[in-house]
Formats: C-alpha cells, sequence, structure tokens
C-alpha cells in the first residue's frame, strides 16, 4: 500500500481509534471491520493479482519485499524523528527482557495456558480417530445441529493458542506496566482478551456436549481446565474485566 493510501484511510473519521488493540483479529466474526483501520488496509489488497495471495507465488514474496523495503524508509524517517539511535544496543536491557520472559514463561498461569492449548490438541485428535474407526459421522440430515458442530470446533480451535499468548502478554504487559493499578492498562486490556476467549471457548465446549452427547463425558475434564484457567487469571488480573475495549465495550457493552 502507498504512504498516501495509508495516510488517507487513517483520516476517515469513521475508523474507531485503537480498536484493533485488543480484538481477536477475527475478521470473519468482527461487528467493527467496515470501522476498523487495520482491516480496511487489508480490503485494498482486494485488487491486487490473486497470484500475490498465495504464498507458493513468487509473486507474493516480491510484493512482501516491496512492503519490507517502503517500511524500511519509514522505520528510519520515524527513528530520526524520535531521536533513536537504531544501531545502539542495551545489553542490560536485553538481559533483563530474557530474563522476564523465561520468567512469564515458567509461571503458573503461563504454563496453565499451554496446557489447556496441548489438551485442544490431543482431545480432537482421540475424538476424529474414534469418529474415523467407528464410521460415526454428525447427523447431516440435521443440518442445524452439524452448523453448531462446526461453529463449535471453529470458535475451539480460533482461541485454542490466543488465550496463553493473551495471558503471557499480560503477565509481561505488567512488569512494564508504570502503574499496575491503572485500570486502562495494556495488562488489564491484553488479560480480558484472554478472558473472552476462554468463556467463548467454555460456550463452544458446552455446544460441542450438546452435538455429540454420547461424548459428553469426554468434554468435561476440558471445560473444568478452562473454568480453573479462568479463575487463575480473573485472580491474577482482579480489574481486567473493567478494562473498556475501544469501539466493542463502548458499543457493544462490555461481556460478563
Amino acid at each position: 500500500m502507498r504512504r498516501t493510501n495509508l495516510t488517507e484511510l487513517a483520516a476517515n473519521p469513521n475508523f474507531i481509534s485503537g480498536i484493533y488493540n485488543y480484538c481477536d483479529r477475527w475478521c470473519e466474526r468482527c461487528p467493527f471491520t467496515s470501522r476498523c483501520l487495520v482491516y480496511a488496509q487489508e480490503l485494498e489488497d482486494v485488487d491486487d493479482p490473486p497470484e500475490s495471495r498465495d504464498m507458493n507465488n513468487e509473486a507474493f514474496w516480491q510484493k512482501l519485499a516491496s512492503i519490507f523495503q517502503e517500511t524500511r524508509e519509514l522505520i528510519e524517517q520515524w527513528a530520526k524523528e524520535a531521536g533513536i539511535d537504531l544501531t545502539a544496543v542495551d545489553e542490560e536491557a536485553v538481559a533483563g527482557r530474557k530474563k522476564r520472559r523465561d520468567r512469564v514463561g515458567q509461571s503458573r498461569l503461563a504454563k496453565a495456558g499451554k496446557q489447556y492449548a496441548s489438551a485442544v490438541s490431543q482431545w480432537f485428535s482421540e475424538f476424529d480417530q474414534t469418529l474415523s474407526a467407528s464410521d460415526v459421522e454428525p447427523n447431516e440430515s440435521d443440518v442445524e445441529q452439524a452448523d453448531q458442530l462446526f461453529d463449535a470446533r471453529e470458535v475451539i480451535h480460533w482461541y485454542q493458542y490466543q488465550i496463553a499468548v493473551k495471558t503471557m502478554r499480560a503477565l509481561t504487559s505488567r512488569d512494564d506496566d508504570i502503574e499496575l493499578n491503572e485500570l486502562m492498562s495494556d495488562t488489564n486490556g491484553s488479560a480480558k482478551v484472554a478472558l473472552i476467549g476462554i468463556d467463548r471457548s467454555i460456550s463452544a465446549w458446552r455446544l460441542m456436549q450438546l452435538c455429540v452427547p454420547e461424548r459428553a463425558d469426554m468434554v468435561v475434564p476440558i471445560i473444568l481446565q478452562l473454568e480453573q484457567l479462568r479463575q487463575r487469571t480473573e485472580k491474577e488480573f482482579p480489574r481486567a474485566r473493567d478494562f473498556i475495549r475501544p469501539g466493542f465495550d463502548e458499543i457493544l457493552g462490555a461481556p460478563n
């Protein structure tokens, strides 16, 4: 995208400032794509040659290289304006960040998020193998049930890894936040996105139970695992639920 295009898009008063900072990146399901600058940027690519959207096609990499070169020029300009020497390396800061990442990764909450992601993969692996072995398929004559099963799986897989990622971001951001008790901090915003992912995943797993009642007992342990993760996250970030996400909570209202 040309810089002029980006500038023109950013000047559109219809866009909600910062709405993309605390969303779940699921544009296909988002009710605010028409008010999101990031989505508008992606939409600009629709007129590009179809080949440029194929990762296996040379045109894609050529386009990516062009964007990278343009971005490098912008980075140099931004650094100059900010008075930042990009060649300077703060060894102490680098070591500190690495130590912080290691500490966050070993925290009980971060491990719980990763364990859930692994449990999801294991659960569906066993579930799909069981279906294949027994030639049992969802009742295709019941279109509504088939759609619900598809939706449940889609929601579960979308948030499978995002929960852990957002939880770890919240933990990392907490070390960086100057005012730990500040409600509208990146810590609380990231934790809220993680909590919303947990809430929606619990609902999706319940929907799985209703769609395949003969395997309802298989779902119970993973729902309990999610509930434990939810309670730990709320205890770790007690103000996260009160964070107001631009657009989503201002217009739709904060989800409970």
